[in-house]
């Protein structure tokens, strides 16, 4: 009992810190376009999407086999990660000798002064130590030094961030050096202690670290393309302003995915449960009201899209209202298929899921060549969607390869998506009509607070026993008294 009270702990914990740090994001939005220009908002945000593709890349994703190796290496575990952190050293000295060679074709290519880049490359020399750091203490439930280094990191580079914005003639060398210069600090000083602590390389580890991670990096390569590729390529084909105003009203979205990202923790180890005990019954029952509360959400950031933008933009971002509704309708799509994708874990089919990934990454690409020089930033949007689309599909595919198609009311969700589509075209037309959109949502929120109220006793009872069964009956009983 000790141990799943610590579990469950350990996860409230994680939960709460994920969203106060993805929270600052938001919170700091509507301060940094009002200092910076759009200009210098879209080029920050083409270099983000760019550090994101080469922490992929340059560091062989070495840090995601400490999860296995612990099962290998149980007694050894320090050793290992002193070895795999050195060796994810090398690799990356490798990559940033490649592009000092052709470093004029590559700050043309990313659109990256080669100074900024040289700041991207220190911190990726130290960035896999705070990976092994939080990986190594979340195996232990050790969830307080996680926790710690998670919000030192996230304050001091906001507030520095923040300040060196304000000072610095050049916002975008503020806003870079604030960002970066805290986190290379901070992971210096945690590779040190790792190093320290293993007190080993060998080429023994090196192997299995590589066996375990290189296959992992086209999966998250193609997973991160898929979502991000468009920033890079509009910033390319069109302007960093119109990458502006596409990555703040992308990262408004991204609130939704956050919540999605929290439920999937909760239901995704009861879901597997349910697999291993044949319950699919349950499964069947329990993933509608799952999916009925998730799209709610997501209907409500929908409506009030503009006023979000408004806050957390200003007025010259106003116009990017049309980018949010595909990219929410787009999780919906995320949502549906990630529990296609659980079902493809429990039968160890990654291979499945990199080649899923990898084709609808693929479409994305190809449609963004099309359609955003014909009809500009918002096009990406829409590729995005379709991209989740072909995903949502093959998975399905996949699933009932498996033979496993009736865990889940798969009409149902078919339904529940063609009712999203329609919700984007009908969203499209109410922006256009304020006083209709401003009813709907009055009425969509009324009803919100009357659900709430109405099951308040098991909604406390759902928050104190932690349990997503509980949480799940609220939703159940709706449906019953419905």
């Amino acid at each position: 009992m000790k141990d799943a009270n610590l579990v469950i702990k350990s996860g409230i914990w994680y939960t709460i810190c994920n969203f106060f740090v993805k929270g600052l994001t938001f919170l700091l939005m509507p301060i940094f376009t009002r200092i910076m220009s759009g200009n210098d908002i879209g080029l920050y945000s083409n270099i983000t999407a760019w550090f994101n593709i080469l922490a992929i890349v340059t560091t062989f994703e070495l840090y995601s086999s400490v999860s296995i190796a612990r099962f290998d290496y149980k007694e050894d575990l320090n050793k290992y990660i002193s070895s795999s952190l050195f060796l994810g050293s090398l690799i990356t000295i490798g990559f940033y000798a490649i592009i000092f060679i052709f470093k004029d074709f590559i700050t043309s290519l990313m659109l990256i002064d080669f100074k900024t880049i040289n700041i991207i490359f220190i911190y990726l020399l130290f960035y896999p130590a705070i990976q092994m750091f939080q990986i190594k203490n979340q195996i232990r439930y050790n969830y307080k030094p996680i926790i710690f280094i998670t919000l030192v990191n996230a304050i001091s580079s906001s507030l520095l961030s923040i300040l060196l914005t304000l000072i610095c003639a050049n916002k975008l060398d503020g806003r870079v050096f604030g960002y970066f210069v805290p986190l290379i600090v901070i992971a210096f000083i945690v590779y040190i202690y790792l190093m320290i602590d293993g007190k080993s390389i060998s080429k023994k580890y090196w192997k299995y670290a590589l066996s375990i991670s290189f296959p992992l990096i086209w999966h998250l390569l193609a997973g991160y393309l898929l979502s991000s590729a468009d920033k890079v390529m509009i910033t390319k084909m069109i302007s960093p302003n119109a990458n502006a105003l596409y990555s703040v009203a992308y990262t408004i979205s991204q609130a939704v995915s956050i919540l999605w990202m929290s439920m999937n923790n909760a239901w995704s180890p009861w879901a597997y449960d349910m697999m291993d005990k044949k319950a699919f019954n349950k499964l069947k029952e329990n993933s509608k009201p799952y999916l009925i509360f998730f799209i709610v959400i997501v209907y409500l950031f929908i409506l009030i899209t503009p006023e979000l933008l408004l806050i957390m933009g200003g007025n010259e971002y106003i116009n990017a209202k049309y980018v949010m509704p595909p990219v929410m309708i787009g999780y919906i799509f995320q949502f549906v298929y990630s529990l296609y994708v659980n079902i493809e874990f429990y039968h160890k089919k990654q291979k499945n899921i990199a080649m899923g990934t990898m084709i609808a990454c693929l479409v994305n690409i190809i449609l963004n060549f099309i359609f955003i020089p014909m009809f500009g930033y918002i096009a990406a949007a829409y590729t995005t969607l379709i991209g989740y689309i072909v995903l949502y599909l093959l998975h399905y595919f996949f699933v009932i390869k498996l033979k496993c198609g009736d865990w889940y009311d798969n009409k149902f969700f078919v339904k529940i998506l063609i009712l999203s589509i329609i919700v984007l075209l009908i969203s499209n037309f109410i922006y256009y009509y304020n006083s209709i959109r401003y009813i709907i949502t009055l009425f969509s929120i009324v009803t919100i607070l009357y659900m709430i109220i109405k099951n308040k006793n098991q909604i406390l009872k759902a928050l104190k026993n932690k349990s997503v069964k509980d949480f799940i009956k609220i939703f159940n009983n709706k449906n019953k008294n419905s």
